[in-house]
């Protein structure tokens, strides 16, 4: 017995191979067939489906990402087993489909239909089958329509294994030797389509008549010649592009295409050979104008009376008595004799509500106010539900002008008057959907939000009660926001414990996992859950997660508690859409709830921290002056009195006194800088910045210092915190100047400033793409003694000057590019920078300078509090700007702050 079977399946095998179908190329005639399959049984999933020895191949997919499935998983084996069509509404009350890794893994199967594809030699090749994932039922039209079309899956492999053969044999005759030319043109010349044979260098060999028709060519005007070259339009199009396919990839190709030449359609069949390309096509532009018209047609009624219509009728008006066809019948589930011949019998059958514009649209007809009878309507069937149908039909009148007979035709639309209604209501659920996520979005108060979800949600759905679940550590949950139709249990507040909860449902949710279920009574639930939910009277639930960054937050719930109610695929995304927007909120809330109290506390922290800077250091100013005044008289009265190491130690006591008096005012001026700052007002920043040189003129003479700068603009500031920041960081220059002569430059930049090939007389330091030199600019310069200098310019800046006691040679103070890394200034804001060629600093310190009593030398070398880039950074910090250095040992330093441009004026 084990080895019939193994001879059937060797057999089976060998047939599926025959047709030379697995691992080819996606081809549309399948693809149609999955998609026509999937929207009759409205389904998400549908396949054409191979079964190899080891392998399930799928020809055509719809809404299944992966093409092809081990042989042992999946439902196919039970079509294979039965050969006939087998529907599984619900794999999970199916105990042996239960553990099947398709149902407990992906595509997570619920629902299955599948129809065996046998050959007509009996050979099971595989399946045609619909999935979902939710339990379905499909009625006996719909197995009949998928029946239908796993014939047409057969057909198709019917087709291509003919045409294989036809290419075969085509192959052969070609290879044939002189004797059998004449047959093989015979054969050619008989055939209704037009052919011929390309070789490997795209060369004629071969035309018949058929194709010399077509092509408005001889034979001896093709043969021996390359297509490319006698027909250049070709080239680029499909023609051009599926022949080089065929060649390159050996492969048969079949297209349908419009030649321009000869302005016409095409179906063309190509099939590569080891010599070449034969090619068959035939002229199908007919059939391309009758399908054209059919699609913009909207009178079809000619089309019903050769019977291509659902239904068919023909009244009698003489008599009163209409003829209906056997579909017209079928279409309403009636039999023959269950349906009499007369009008009457007809009209009662219209849906009250249309019955009267009926019998109007057939009098206006009649009355010659409208060309034909065109009317949708619902009509009543077998069963007494109702169906839409499209009613077309045209009146025949006699040569009294008297209506005698009138034909015409039932379409049944209710498939389209559902799809319709759908649509709108689509449209609909996608703007409330819109409004309440913008209304979710809008607000980051967790009640507000939770509130509007509930309420927007119980309206778009129209479910009897919406709430939001929020779990605790325990597993347990309290109803914090809710939306109940008057008449059912009101659960707001509660705090809720289902024992069934823990054990099965919670870890699915914290996947991610929806639970919809449409009849409490009949689902596959836990007894407990059943009674669970029966005490607050619902009798179907959709679930979704309320995911947030952390896990699970809670549950937001849709109940039915009137009666059973099946979700589609469209509620349930787009409840669990909402879910997700809930979990985004719920997330962006408490991020800005926590990030409020962090800026609370450290507003709060901050103002405590400068109080006390202030009070400290003004409580200290008095009695430190009175300890200096001591040491200072001590220092007068007994210098020289006194042993050495006496004066020795009241010097050191002075001049400790004075470095903590210098101490205490630096850091009375950092606790200043926010608290007694000055409003910004429009300043000239050349004016602050001979203010600052004037403040270090002494220092500036005594270094013999050359310092040069660029026209600098005016913008919103204070005068004397901006006076303070240049006259830090000039000074700075000044002092880790080591052994050289000090050479500062102060410059601008904007926030187009070139970081390129531009340099900073285009756009860098004139700022705004004007240069420096475009406007005078200057400084005057105090020598060691006071004398006036010369004037030196730079050649960037013709127009600077310098402040030194000679005049050396000043370097190019060309505008610095900044490190890529570094902040790059906006388009709304000016750059400052300050460069040097002092001692320099390694990268490793260039953010530990702004930090306050941060220094890198001691005070024996280089004199100091510790507080002045400090002061920097915090003065501009309050103008809304930043500051930064870049810089290299023994290569200078240059330092940058911005201004934002708020004084809103070109300079």
């Amino acid at each position: 017995m084990k080895a019939r079977h193994l001879d059937t399946e060797t057999v089976r095998l060998e047939a599926l191979r025959q047709y030379q179908i697995l691992d080819t190329e996606p081809e549309e005639a399948y693809d149609n067939l999955a998609q026509l399959a999937a929207f009759i049984c409205g389904t998400p999933i549908s396949l054409v489906n191979f079964i190899d020895e080891n392998r399930q191949w799928f020809k055509a997919k719809v809404g299944l990402d992966v093409s092809e499935m081990p042989r042992s998983v999946g439902l196919s084996y039970l079509c294979q087993e039965q050969r006939n069509v087998v529907v599984v509404p619900d794999t999970l009350a199916d105990e042996k489909l239960t553990s099947n890794p398709v149902v407990t893994g992906y595509p997570y199967i619920r629902f299955y239909a599948g129809v065996p594809l046998i050959t007509p030699m009996g050979d099971m090749l595989g399946t045609l089958c619909v999935i979902d994932q939710v339990p379905r039922q499909i009625s006996q039209k719909q197995i009949e329509a998928l029946v239908a079309l796993s014939r047409l899956v057969i057909d198709q492999l019917e087709l291509r294994r003919h045409v294989a053969e036809v290419s075969q044999i085509t192959e052969k005759l070609m290879a044939h030797e002189q004797a059998a030319k004449t047959r093989i043109t015979n054969l050619l010349e008989s055939i209704t389509d037009g052919f011929f044979a390309l070789d490997k260098k795209w060369r004629f060999t071969y035309i018949n008549g058929q194709a010399e028709r077509l092509l408005q060519k001889t034979q001896n005007e093709l043969l021996g010649k390359n297509i490319w070259e006698m027909f250049p339009e070709i080239i680029g199009t499909t023609f051009y592009c599926e022949y080089q396919r065929a060649i390159l990839e050996q492969v048969s190709v079949e297209f349908e295409e419009f030649y321009l030449p000869q302005q016409c359609w095409l179906q063309v069949h190509a099939y590569p050979a080891k010599n070449g390309l034969s090619i068959y096509f035939q002229d199908i532009t007919e059939r391309w104008q009758i399908a054209e018209a059919l699609r913009e047609s909207e009178e079809r009624w000619q089309l019903a009376l050769h019977g291509n219509n659902d239904g068919i009728w023909d009244w009698n008006l003489k008599t009163n008595e209409v003829f209906f066809s056997t579909q017209w019948k079928e279409m309403l589930g009636y039999k023959d004799h269950e349906v009499s011949n007369c009008w009457h019998e007809w009209t009662k059958r219209i849906h009250p509500d249309e019955r009267d514009s009926v019998l109007q649209a057939f009098q206006h007809h009649f009355a010659k106010k409208t060309p034909f009878y065109v009317c949708e309507y619902r009509v009543q069937c077998q069963d007494g539900s109702y169906k839409w149908i499209l009613d077309r039909g045209q009146a025949l009148w006699d040569a009294l002008g008297d209506v005698v007979r009138m034909v015409g035709s039932y379409t049944d639309i209710t498939d389209r008057k559902r799809a319709d209604e759908e649509l709108k209501r689509q449209n609909m659920r996608s703007q409330l959907f819109a409004e309440i996520t913008l209304k979710i979005r809008e607000s980051l108060q967790i009640d507000e939000i939770l509130k509007t979800s509930v309420t927007e949600v119980q309206k778009l759905l129209q479910a009897d009660r919406v709430l939001i679940f929020r779990l605790e550590t325990d597993d347990s949950g309290t109803v914090v926001q809710e939306a109940v139709l008057p008449g059912w249990p009101v659960i707001l507040g509660e705090n809720i414990f289902d024992p069934c909860f823990k054990e099965q449902y919670l870890e699915r949710y914290r996947q991610g996992r929806v639970s919809a279920i449409e009849d409490i009574e009949a689902a596959h639930i836990q007894p407990c859950h059943r009674k669970f939910l029966q005490q607050f009277a619902v009798r179907a639930n959709l679930v979704v997660p309320i995911l947030i960054r952390d896990g699970i937050w809670g549950l937001l719930l849709a109940h039915q508690c009137a009666a059973p109610r099946q979700w589609n695929n469209f509620e349930t995304e787009l409840l669990q859409q909402l879910g997700n927007q809930i979990g985004i909120a719920l997330s962006q809330a408490q991020l800005l709830e926590k990030e409020t109290q962090q800026t609370q506390e450290l507003a709060r922290s901050n103002a405590e921290l400068e109080q006390f800077a202030y009070i400290a250091s003004h409580d200290l100013q008095e009695p430190l002056r009175m300890v200096t005044s001591y040491l200072q008289l001590l220092e007068r009265r007994y210098k020289n009195q006194l042993d050495a190491n006496a004066d020795q130690f009241i010097t050191y006591a002075v001049d400790g006194a004075r470095r903590m008096q210098t101490l205490i005012n630096d850091l009375l001026n950092y606790s200043r800088v926010s608290t007694r700052g000055q409003p910004f007002m429009l300043v000239d920043c050349n004016v602050i910045l001979k203010q600052a040189i004037a403040n270090l003129q002494l220092a500036i003479a005594d270094s013999r210092a050359v310092v040069t700068y660029d026209t600098l603009p005016q913008v919103m500031a204070d005068a004397t915190q901006l006076t303070q920041v240049l006259q830090n960081l000039i000074a700075n220059a000044i002092k880790f100047c080591q052994n050289q002569q000090p050479r500062i430059h102060i410059g601008l930049g904007t926030g187009d400033w070139g970081l390129g090939d531009k340099g900073a007389g285009e756009q860098g330091a004139g700022g705004r793409g004007q240069g420096a030199g475009g406007r005078e600019q200057g400084e005057e310069e105090i020598g060691k003694k006071g004398e006036r200098g010369d004037f030196s310019s730079s050649p960037l800046h013709p127009s600077s000057r310098s402040l030194a006691s000679s005049s050396p040679p000043i370097p190019n103070p060309q505008s610095p590019i900044p490190n890529p890394q570094s902040p790059i200034p906006t388009a709304n804001e000016y750059l400052f920078w300050v460069r040097d060629n002092g001692i320099g600093l390694e990268s490793q310190y260039t953010e530990r300078i702004f930090i306050i009593f941060q220094r890198l030398h001691g005070r024996d070398k280089y004199p100091g509090t510790g507080i002045g880039l400090a002061i920097c950074k915090k003065i501009i910090e309050r103008h809304s700007g930043r500051i930064w250095v870049e810089s290299k040992p023994g290569q200078g330093s240059t330092f940058y702050f911005t201004i934002p441009d708020t004084a809103g004026k070109q300079w």
